[in-house]
């Protein structure tokens, strides 16, 4: 352990270093907002995870070691959080439909690998039970915030300073939990363009709960999550899956905008592209791993 620490804080004073998990940051800050692009799974691939689960388990301890080797994937991480979010913004501003079929391709282009992922310690009963439950519980959900809302034509929420609150914890969720995207339950909610706009206008009204949900969820949930995934990793990962699937059917978009068929291929395009950008996410998180491109 002292050596991996030390080997950081090296690590983290080397200008390449620096510049390295800078962009890396943003790759992260890039995953965490995008739907289907799962900011922890990001973090595992480029060294963050481990680290950040260590100083979160003994943030006093460790904050003088690591303070240095978190400074530029912080950094990176605004950047690419604030950069992406003024072209989603306008995007969903500007063409609604197709954004929303786009982003859906990225999340189920995502499915083969979370799904490859959450069986690589087996598929027992247990398993299958978490992941039927979480499909079902995360329909119910979503169904009745559909329902109460808008009278179960599709959910859209009154934004306010508790459901930025919510989208917070979803977030932090996303970042703790390797392979869950939040995002699909954000769009279905109708907050995703709101919450995208007012993070590029640095809004203190949606920035300030998003960032109070995502921090203290992270710091609860942190060490919780370690030991489930280390004690019952099959059992989070399919029920993980089943929250992505349920989420996922819930944004599909069927019926909606002109349905001439210039704009039925203009969908089947951007649904497509998603699942390219998707595959490859996973090609490159595939050879990073190869090569052992991480810290």
């Amino acid at each position: 352990m002292n050596g991996h620490t030390n080997q950081t804080a090296r690590c983290g004073r080397d200008p390449l270093q620096f510049i390295s998990r800078i962009i890396k940051g943003a790759v992260v800050g890039v995953g965490a907002i995008l739907p289907g692009i799962s900011g922890g799974v990001l973090s595992v691939v480029f060294g963050i995870y481990r680290p950040l689960m260590e100083f979160l388990a003994h943030p006093v301890k460790e904050f003088k070691r690591k303070a240095w080797f978190f400074l530029p994937i912080l950094i990176g991480f605004a950047l690419g959080i604030l950069g992406l979010a003024r072209v989603v913004d306008w995007l969903f501003r500007e063409s609604p439909v197709p954004a929303v079929w786009l982003f859906s391709g990225l999340v189920i282009g995502t499915l083969p690998a979370l799904w490859r992922e959450a069986g690589q310690q087996g598929r027992g009963r247990f398993a299958w039970l978490a992941m039927a439950i979480a499909i079902v519980l995360t329909a119910l959900w979503m169904y009745l915030v559909s329902s109460m809302e808008s009278g179960g034509e599709g959910a859209l929420v009154t934004s306010n300073v508790w459901w930025w609150l919510v989208c917070g914890v979803l977030w932090g969720m996303g970042m703790v939990v390797p392979g869950m995207s939040p995002s699909s339950i954000f769009i279905f909610l109708g907050l995703y363009q709101p919450m995208t706009a007012g993070i590029s206008q640095l809004d203190v009204g949606v920035v300030l709960p998003l960032l109070v949900g995502l921090v203290a969820t992270v710091a609860l949930l942190s060490r919780g999550m370690g030991w489930l995934l280390k004690r019952h990793y099959a059992v989070a990962l399919h029920a993980i899956f089943g929250i992505v699937i349920a989420s996922t059917a819930a944004i599909l978009p069927f019926g909606q905008g002109t349905m001439d068929a210039g704009s039925i291929a203009l969908y089947a395009a951007c649904f497509i592209v998603g699942c390219a950008i998707a595959y490859g996410m996973e090609r490159m998180r595939k050879v990073l791993e190869d090569r052992g491109e991480v810290d």
